[in-house]
């Protein structure tokens, strides 16, 4: 969920500074991706345990807002700095309880 909600969030912004006013339209197209995957899309997925539901990319999205108005969008690198950089369930609800454990 925190690295779909990282996705969305790093296409909008990249889209916002590159192309400004059609920048929607290029993160609804990622967006609209996601959700018109073609059979074969599915069954890889499936394959590799990537299945996102709605709820989850709304709680990654949640997730990463909640650490951007916490610490700002610099600390988002600490999701892959090490291996457990990533936030556990509890944390993806509580964006506060991943900095505090990852000391921001």
């Amino acid at each position: 969920a925190a690295v779909v909600g990282y996705v969305d969030y790093m296409v909008d912004a990249v889209a916002a500074r590159l192309i400004g006013g059609d920048a929607l339209g290029i993160a609804e197209a990622v967006r609209r991706r996601r959700i018109e995957a073609t059979a074969e899309d599915v069954f890889i997925e499936r394959l590799l345990g990537l299945q996102v539901s709605a709820a989850q990319v709304r709680r990654g999205k949640d997730f990463i807002a909640g650490v951007v108005d916490r610490s700002g969008e610099g600390d988002l690198t600490r999701l892959f700095d090490t291996a457990g950089g990533l936030p556990t369930p509890a944390e993806i609800d509580a964006p506060g309880l991943w900095l505090a454990r990852i000391q921001l």
